[in-house]
């Protein structure tokens, strides 16, 4: 049998030089290397390129990952990573040998200053790699590389990196390794360190993001290092009542898509279906056409192809215009008034809830009849105890045309079911996102980003003027920025990192590299930097939490699970706090810090004494009072630090269980861009009996674990609920909802459902 070269030149197959490759994948791992071989040799022919037989042996080794033989995963990732270092070797013009010798090299370290350099000179790379490192930088960078952690990822991480992560030239090549690309982004978020320090901070964050300590959001991981970083996820828009904001808001989100960014948008001050415009009664048209532009720019603006741009928007749940917002998405009634592509969420107010427990009416209103009702003030711009008055009083003084009575519990069970049909709406509690946020003497919060876990002063643009210089015919437009809220993100691996020692030692990291993100950050539209300098909000989050509880010996249905939550958040908490105050101290406090709850020794919406008594009950004893003296003498930096989103795809990179979820099978197979991936959590072989997958668990103690983590976090979670329909009724469901706004959640994220046709026997009855 003969085989093609990539040079193109004929030989006979030596099964040695496969060997080779064999034996660099299989080393330390619990697989047979010969049963490969004969699965794979049965696919092979004459004429066969040795691309394909590299294929073939990797597709081979993913097809044969099961719980009973995770290490396959590993198997297939080296065989991916030997296939990639050849290919980028090749590219670049250095010789990788085929002999692991000692002499064997999947990088070229020396390298790394001209590859660099020739990447900056051709535009995939920032010239800032090359103004803010010198080439004595570079070299020292380079021989940091550690090449032995690209033994952490498996199949499905390295394969994700390379199809979507890894920088590519012009071509389309990959040119980079995943070792070099922690490098150039640790070196990108090291930028705004002090000159004499950048190169150790670099180190620092390379070690962070290498060694699989910590992750940050996909727009960073991708943008750092390139000509135009924008390193954001998401952001969070307000639109007014105005047909000039309307359109304005179109281009922002147009803008801010194009450059991979998501979005909330929150629509609930557009006047209702038949309300007036310059008094002509009827002659709105109401909030779903603005729903159905803001969905074709979502599928317009495609971001380059690789995927249709996203928005959750969302409206009140006493808007006039909401029984027809809640049916955007299903697939009976009129087709005009559908939006397929965005996200529908309802914000709902405490009052509601209650009505609904009690079986009481509910008022549906139109904004355009409830402005100005307390100190300037809309309807909407109100919260708690003040939006209770003048709802009420609106309830009873509202003309006719101006409001709709309908029964609060029935428009709840339509807003369930669709959910049930769905996946959506999702549910943003505002009362308890706003009685809870930190810098509420600076604003409020109307609705959540695009994954529901961010919570931060909104605000809508003010139009100021526009003028013509009737001489150059330049027209000048002034406008007055409004809070466009901005997601930096990174995430913790609990796999790793849960106990005090390490998170002490990753967090404070954690918040200095996110701090560097808005230093670095291209930013698509100006509010949303206006908006970023004077909060500098981070995220920060979690993934493997499954895994961690799991490795741990704790059941996800235990009281035993809330105690450990309880301690581990609060570790995180603190050293997220610290790490803010610490960076105050060394770079000066955010702008509108004075007035805050944390300036009032007040974290997390209680007092310093409640938290340390809570820290002594669960064992941690940590001092909070010290921390919180210390903030109010040097302020924070940050003017919100935690956020626990959804980390679906660097979960993935990661092999990690994603964000606070439970797993979803012990086995089962990914698809997405880079194909049908199999996936395992983290050390199934030993574990097996420990987990549970989120289908089997009581979803009452998904709720119930969340609102033990919310006493620590100062935004909200991307809380998802699985159901099984077989397993579930109405009221279950209702009750479920119901638990979480009585437990103080500020969100409630998909409610994900199986099918009929997938649904299987428990397999954890022995936990």
């Amino acid at each position: 049998m003969e085989v093609v070269k990539r040079s193109g030149k004929r030989e006979r197959l030596d099964i040695n030089k496969i060997r080779i490759a064999l034996e660099f994948a299989f080393k330390g791992l619990n697989v047979d290397p010969l049963e490969l071989e004969t699965d794979a040799r049965i696919q092979f022919r004459d004429g066969i390129t040795t691309e394909e037989i590299q294929a073939v042996l990797i597709r081979t080794a993913a097809e044969k990952v099961s719980p009973e033989a995770p290490d396959w995963q590993y198997a297939a990732a080296r065989l991916l990573l030997y296939d990639l270092y050849k290919k980028v070797a090749h590219i670049r013009g250095y010789e990788v040998k085929d002999e692991l010798s000692k002499e064997y090299k999947t990088y070229n370290t020396e390298g790394f200053p001209a590859f660099v350099r020739k990447y900056v000179e051709e535009g995939i790379y920032g010239s800032y790699l090359i103004e803010n490192y010198s080439e004595r930088d570079l070299a020292l960078l380079g021989s940091y590389i550690k090449p032995e952690r690209d033994l952490y990822f498996n199949y499905t991480g390295i394969k994700i990196l390379t199809d979507r992560y890894l920088a590519r030239d012009s071509e389309g090549r990959v040119v980079e390794l995943p070792q070099e690309m922690y490098m150039l982004v640790a070196m990108t978020l090291a930028v705004p360190e002090k000159p004499e320090e950048r190169v150790r901070w670099a180190m620092e964050f390379y070690d962070l993001l290498s060694e699989h300590l910590v992750t940050v959001a996909t727009p960073t991981l991708m943008n750092a290092r390139r000509p135009l970083p924008q390193l954001s996820s998401c952001f969070v828009l307000t639109i007014d009542d105005d047909l000039y904001d309307i359109f304005d808001n179109v281009q922002k989100a147009a803008q801010i898509s194009k450059h991979a960014g998501g979005l909330g948008i929150y629509l609930g001050k557009l006047r209702a279906t038949g309300a007036p415009i310059r008094k002509f009664k009827g002659a709105s048209s109401g909030v779903i056409p603005v729903v159905k532009i803001l969905n074709d720019v979502m599928t317009y603006v495609d971001q380059l192809g690789m995927r249709k741009g996203s928005a959750s928007l969302t409206l009140d749940i006493w808007h006039k215009d909401i029984l027809d917002f809640l049916e955007v998405k299903t697939n009976a009634g009129d087709e005009r008034k559908k939006a397929h592509d965005i996200h529908p969420a309802v914000a709902v107010p405490d009052l509601f809830m209650k009505r609904v427990r009690d079986k009481d009416v509910w008022t549906l209103m139109d904004p355009y009849y409830t402005k100005n009702v307390r100190d300037g003030r809309n309807l909407e711009d109100l919260w708690g105890d003040e939006f209770e008055e003048e709802y009420l009083r609106l309830e009873r003084e509202l003309p006719p045309d101006a409001k709709k009575v309908v029964s609060a519990f029935e428009l709840w069970k339509r807003l369930l079911t669709v959910a049930f049909e769905t996946g959506e709406p999702y549910i943003f509690f505002r009362d308890a996102a706003n009685r809870l946020n930190p810098n509420k003497h600076a604003g409020m919060v109307y609705s959540s980003n695009l994954c529901m876990e961010i919570v931060q002063n909104m605000s809508a643009t003010r139009h100021l003027s526009r003028s013509l210089d009737p001489e150059t015919g330049e027209i000048t437009l002034r406008k007055k920025a409004g809070d466009v809220v901005v997601c930096n993100l990174g995430s913790v691996n609990l796999g790793k990192v849960h106990t005090e020692e390490a998170i002490g030692e990753v967090l404070p990291k954690l918040v200095r590299l996110l701090d560097n993100v808005i230093e670095m950050n291209y930013y698509a539209i100006p509010e949303a930097e206006f908006t970023n300098r004077r909060y500098r909000s981070i995220g920060i989050g979690v993934s493997n939490y499954h895994y961690c509880l799991v490795k741990n010996g704790i059941r996800w249905e235990s009281e035993e699970h809330l105690r450990f939550a309880d301690r581990l958040f609060e570790l995180i908490a603190f050293y997220a706090v610290k790490g803010s105050a610490d960076l105050a101290k060394e770079r000066g406090r955010y702008t509108l810090f004075e007035g805050s709850d944390w300036s009032r020794g007040i974290f997390f919406g209680r007092k310093i004494e409640e938290i340390e008594e809570n820290s002594r009950e669960n064992g941690n004893n940590l001092p909070w009072r010290d921390l919180a003296q210390e903030v109010r003498n040097y302020g924070l930096r940050n003017a919100y630090l935690l956020a626990l989103m959804p980390t679906g795809s660097t979960s993935l990179i990661l092999g990690a269980t994603p964000s606070v979820d439970p797993i979803f099978a012990k086995y089962y197979k990914e698809e997405n861009m880079s194909g049908i991936l199999p996936q395992v959590p983290p050390e199934i072989d030993r574990f097996y009996w420990h987990y549970k997958s989120a289908y089997q668990i009581d979803q009452e103690w998904i709720v119930r674990a969340a609102a033990v983590r919310q006493k620590w976090v100062d935004q909200s979670q991307s809380l998802n609920l699985f159901i099984d329909p077989e397993r579930i009724d109405g009221p279950t469901l209702s009750r479920i909802y119901q638990l979480a706004w009585e437990l103080g959640l500020k969100s409630v994220y998909y409610l994900r459902s199986r099918s009929v046709l997938e649904i299987e026997e428990c397999d954890s009855c022995a936990v």
